[in-house]
């Protein structure tokens, strides 16, 4: 089971999390109410932010895994 945690979960998990902070500051739109591009079709936050959703999740899972007695 150690092979599973190494160490740089904390890391990982911080880095994945400033990443997808990023990557929804850059999709949302600003200013006016039109959306950006990438998300103007019907059901496209369902498709886009679903897997931000996981992502998010993800990062702060590390970050627990990496604090926990686990480590």
């Amino acid at each position: 089971m150690n092979w599973l945690i190494s160490g740089g979960e904390i890391t990982l998990g911080v880095a994945l999390f400033v990443g997808l902070v990023l990557l929804v500051s850059i999709l949302r739109p600003r200013g006016a109410m039109e959306p950006k591009r990438i998300v103007s079709f019907p059901g496209a936050w369902i498709l886009v932010g679903l897997p931000i959703t996981f992502g998010f999740g993800l990062a702060v899972a590390l970050i627990a895994i990496g604090v926990t007695t686990l480590n």
